[in-house]
């Protein structure tokens, strides 16, 4: 039987919890040779649809993200790939993507970039450990 590669799907938005969960998901890979898929999912509200410059903006942050990912995985000797995905529906895009690319385990910040909004719409976090079949670590 083949030696299947442990996959590590990090939720990447930009905000320190992330940052602290990417770094963690780096000491898991080193430790046990597993790849990090990171994927950023940029929120794309019906309202927002049509104005290209918060697209662009959007667009912009996230290339960015990722890239920032790419940069500490290499440094850290890691294999990583990045993705970006629009999506009304953040959490449901993160346990699909999970499932769709046979991810092992998922890493994400126990807060976003916008706690805020958090209050009125709910936890992305809390989305996916109550929704994915694949094992979560919520890192703070």
């Amino acid at each position: 039987m083949k030696n299947k590669k442990f996959k590590i799907l990090v939720s990447l938005d930009g905000s320190k919890n992330a940052l602290r969960g990417l770094k963690f998901a780096v000491n898991i890979a080193k430790q046990s040779s597993a790849t990090i898929i990171g994927l950023n999912v940029i929120s794309s509200p019906i309202f927002l649809k049509k104005s290209s410059k918060i697209k662009n903006e959007s667009i912009r942050k996230s290339n960015q993200i990722i890239k920032q990912a790419k940069m500490t995985t290499q440094d850290a000797g890691v294999s990583f790939t990045g993705t970006s995905k629009v999506s009304t529906n953040i959490g449901k895009t993160i346990v699909a993507f999970a499932e769709k690319n046979k991810a092992d385990m998922i890493i994400i910040g126990s807060r976003g970039p916008n706690p805020e909004i958090e209050m009125f719409l709910g936890s992305v976090a809390n989305y996916v450990v109550n929704k994915s079949k694949i094992p979560v670590t919520i890192v703070k």
